[in-house]
């Protein structure tokens, strides 16, 4: 389903609702929509566009270009966050900074709420949220997500602190790590491993940073800083590996300018030259750089903007009649623009008067101007969804002759504390999360059969096969093993995914394999559970609930290492989100566990195989709970879905020693 449609669809049922609960006087947001002319595709199913919102005023949006063409329209939807997000408090807020798409996810810098918000690239619908002080911009390496941050108040003056950069773990939306940089850092660029960002000093007028920071993204810490220009912004890599950074410059003597760097025979970055023009957008396609840029005059005291072409292989500016049309020099305030990488289409931005909407226009590859819509206030940052996306790119890989039914490798493993973290498997000093991965593949994948213990509540671990698993039709699909015996249940939940965004890794949308909890009446099942462990070095791990509720993982007698998984100790806290089974355990002169009827790892004992075995058709939304069809599967997670002390044997901790495709012998 369109991104449009459904939002229609969601329109209606919010149309509903508001008739039917009048009596709640509550705001509805609903999306405009506009038709706008037939415009070419290329390989993007639809563009979404951030609209900062003045400071201060709590109005930054998001619109979204459908370029589907379904109907053979072409459609522009304003404020569809706020649509496709009801009960958002304040919606997105203040300022809109940053949006980029990475893998099946739409990331959202908004930089005075201190916050990422973090959405369905298919939908705009919200998944979650990171919390960075006044955070700028963000860029993605592997599985690792990096935003910039001011880290310090919107506040003027030569005492500012300096800033930090942050690393985002893109699946569990967890901050792993940060590195102080330069003052007020903006963009990023990555080339190779290592990190490069622009800071500016934007705080500190008149004493501007000048410095790029460079960053090991190995051991993540700043290497050096390269002396560029006052005041740098904008930071683009192209393919030659050179770096294209904007000065803002000081607004007084020194000019807005764009350096390009490169690397020396040694291999480190340097300044290698610049262009005389003043950049206050870019992007970058092939060998061109399209830029806008304004420039003060301190003469007439005023704003003067342009638009222009340079050529990144030859550093030299292009001549172009591109933005000669009367709608371009008719534009009030000139403030960004962005190209289709496969038709050269483009569009810009008119922020107008900064306190209401702006415009978006779009003009063909030759410059023929073909349409404009109004859009938010400030309409700033735009980025193309590509038509991969939209039509689910994930390839099926059916199984072959030389396919393993076992466990291929180890994606994540990320335990919540318990009394066996840090043994099953064994922790080393200098082990991070790879090679802790890395022993969970030794442990339990090729038909090996280790364990992997999976700690408290919401512990994970993640895994593929060699081939997608299919979803065969009143059959069993999967068999995961644990390590229960008859009374002894620590049930865990399965949740399959589709590698959609087909980038090999397990970031898109998750599903649940429904169990009987869902229908038994077992004790109140609750979905959308949250937990919060935070480190306490050698002590009991205290932990904090969504229901206001909290506790600690004990310590017993029988374990006495850390029971704080330690390759994640550096970030302070760890945090799941789930549905929470009932407590199974009682004490009858033992403790005892009570065995669910089906659907669960580690329930009952492995010689019970249907009772370890798992139907893809099964899957539903974890909240909904409406069930959904896949064909296939590529990516298996469970977690252990029970919050439970029992006396002095400790936690209810799921365990895994091992799973198979039943599809393949």
């Amino acid at each position: 389903m369109h991104i449009r449609e459904k939002i229609i669809i969601l329109f209606l049922l919010l149309l509903i609702v508001a008739v039917q609960s009048c009596r709640n006087d509550e705001l509805v947001n609903f999306v405009e929509e506009n038709v706008v002319p037939a415009t070419a595709s290329g390989d993007a199913r639809g563009m979404y566009l951030l609209c900062e919102g003045n400071m201060g005023a709590n109005k930054c949006t998001v619109d979204y270009l459908d370029l589907s063409n379904v109907d053979g329209q072409t459609y522009f939807l304003r404020n569809i966050f706020a649509s496709r997000n009801p009960h958002t408090v304040k919606e997105l807020g203040d300022v809109g900074n940053d949006i980029q798409v990475y893998g099946s996810r739409l990331w959202i810098v908004v930089n005075c709420s201190n916050k990422v918000e973090v959405c369905s690239a298919d939908s705009c619908h919200r998944i979650g949220q990171v919390n960075i002080p006044n955070c700028r911009y963000v860029v993605f390496h592997g599985r690792y997500a990096y935003v910039s941050s001011y880290v310090g108040p919107v506040q003027m003056g030569t005492n500012t602190q300096l800033g930090r950069v942050y690393k985002v773990d893109t699946l569990t939306l967890a901050k792993v790590d940060s590195v102080t940089v330069g003052y007020q850092p903006e963009e990023m660029a990555i080339v190779g491993n290592k990190l490069y960002v622009a800071n500016s000093g934007g705080y500190r007028v008149p004493d501007y940073d000048r410095t790029v920071s460079v960053v090991d993204l190995a051991t993540f810490h700043e290497e050096r800083k390269i002396d560029v220009a006052p005041n740098l912004h904008r930071l683009r890599a192209d393919k030659y590996g050179q770096l294209w950074v904007s000065s803002r410059g000081d607004y007084n003597a020194v000019p807005s300018r764009l350096y390009y760097l490169s690397k020396d025979n040694a291999g480190n970055m340097q300044v290698t030259g610049c262009v005389d023009v003043p950049v206050s957008e870019m992007c970058l396609v092939g060998d061109t750089l399209y830029y806008q840029g304004t420039q003060w005059n301190n003469i007439t005291a005023q704003n003067t903007s342009v638009h222009g072409l340079v050529n990144v292989a030859t550093h030299e500016q292009i001549s172009t009649r591109l933005f000669d049309s009367p709608q371009v020099k008719a534009m009030t305030l000139p403030y960004g623009l962005i190209v289709n990488p496969v038709t050269k289409d483009f569009y810009l931005f008119d922020a107008k008067d900064y306190v209401s909407s702006g415009e978006i226009l779009h003009f063909r590859a030759d410059g023929t101007f073909v349409w404009k819509q109004n859009t938010g206030d400030i309409p700033s940052r735009a980025v193309f969804v590509s038509t991969s996306l939209a039509a689910n790119g994930s390839q099926y890989e059916p199984s072959t002759t030389g396919s393993s039914p076992y466990i291929c490798a180890v994606d994540e493993y990320m335990p919540a504390p318990g009394q066996f973290v840090n043994v099953l498997p064994r922790y080393e000093p200098g082990d991070g999360s790879a090679e802790m991965t890395a022993k969970c593949t030794q442990a339990i994948g090729g038909g090996r059969d280790g364990m992997v213990s999976l700690g408290g509540y919401g512990g994970y671990i993640t895994f593929h096969f060699d081939h997608s698993v299919k979803n065969v039709a009143g059959e069993y699909d999967l068999y995961i093993k644990g390590n229960a015996h008859s009374g002894s249940s620590e049930p865990g939940i399965v949740m399959v995914s589709q590698d959609e965004n087909a980038n090999g890794l397990p970031d898109d949308d998750w599903y649940e394999l429904s169990g009987s909890a869902d229908v038994d009446s077992i004790g109140k099942v609750e979905y959308g559970y949250e937990i919060t462990y935070r480190y306490s070095e050698m002590n009991d791990v205290p932990w904090t609930d969504s229901h206001g509720k909290s506790g600690v993982v004990y310590r017993n007698r029988y374990h006495d290492q850390e029971y704080f998984p330690l390759w994640l100790a550096s970030c302070g806290e760890l945090k799941y989100r789930g549905t929470l089974l009932p407590a199974n355990g009682y004490l009858d002169t033992f403790w005892k566990f009570r065995t669910l009827r089906y659907g669960y790892v580690d329930n009952v004992p492995n010689t019970d195989e249907n009772g370890n075995s798992f139907d893809i058709g099964w899957a539903v939304e974890p909240i909904s709970r409406r069930a959904v069809h896949l064909e296939y599967i590529d990516f298996v997670r469970v977690y252990n879905a029970t919050n439970q002390q029992c006396g002095d044997i400790g936690e209810i901790s799921t365990e895994i020693c091992g799973a198979k495709d039943l599809h393949v012998k």
